[in-house]
């Protein structure tokens, strides 16, 4: 593949996203430019298909973008939430490979998208903590205390708050097992067991039921 009306094609609706996560990993040519969209073109179809690219590509190798760090952490304060989503997704990935522990800076800025303006942004943030939680053992607590303090913390309405939590669920579940933190994890599990959302409902259930609680 080479970058002839390379933003023509990404922004085709039917394009191969595999195609060019591919393309992305083998050549820095085509890796700088798909950046380059992402951060700077304002169309929703280029620079939305570029987020599919990178966000795969940089789970599969995460080294190839970590000098691209402070680019994704400029989105965290885009007006734009689709923007906010892309630069929480990304860092996350990175996280796996942070070898300079260059999250230790950004790490408050992080966390403010848990009470984001836009409540799809505070859903984007939390399922990006399953990944940051795994790759990032030194803040487990401080993003258990985090999560587990949603209702003082967040200013959505009830029920997306209560849906929210659903997704912190999968989060608890990613570090569970080897957690020093069961008893509040379990604590705040039982609680869901009652909630407003059928969806936090049952993963409270299941939670309970896989680990055999």
């Amino acid at each position: 593949m080479n970058d002839d009306n390379l933003v023509e094609r990404i922004a085709d609706k039917n394009f191969n996203v595999n195609e060019f996560v591919k393309a992305v990993l083998d050549d820095e040519n085509i890796r700088g430019e798909v950046i380059k969209q992402l951060l700077t073109n304002n169309d929703i179809m280029v620079y939305y298909h570029c987020y599919y690219i990178i966000s795969k590509a940089s789970e599969k190798k995460p080294e190839l973008f970590y000098k691209y760090w402070n680019n994704f952490v400029s989105l965290l304060e885009h007006k734009n939430s689709y923007h906010r989503n892309i630069g929480l997704t990304i860092i996350a990935n990175l996280t796996k490979i942070d070898e300079d522990n260059l999250f230790s800076s950004i790490f408050q800025k992080y966390i403010e998208h848990f009470n984001d303006d836009k409540f799809m942004t505070a859903q984007c943030f939390v399922q990006s903590m399953k990944k940051v939680i795994r790759n990032k053992k030194q803040y487990e607590k401080k993003i258990i205390d985090l999560l587990l303090d949603i209702d003082k913390i967040c200013t959505y309405r009830e029920k997306q708050k209560e849906l929210l939590k659903s997704d912190i669920i999968e989060v608890l579940d990613e570090v569970y097992k080897s957690t020093k933190y069961k008893d509040i994890i379990v604590e705040f599990i039982r609680k869901q067991c009652n909630s407003l959302s059928p969806k936090t409902k049952k993963k409270a259930r299941f939670f309970l039921a896989k680990h055999d609680l």
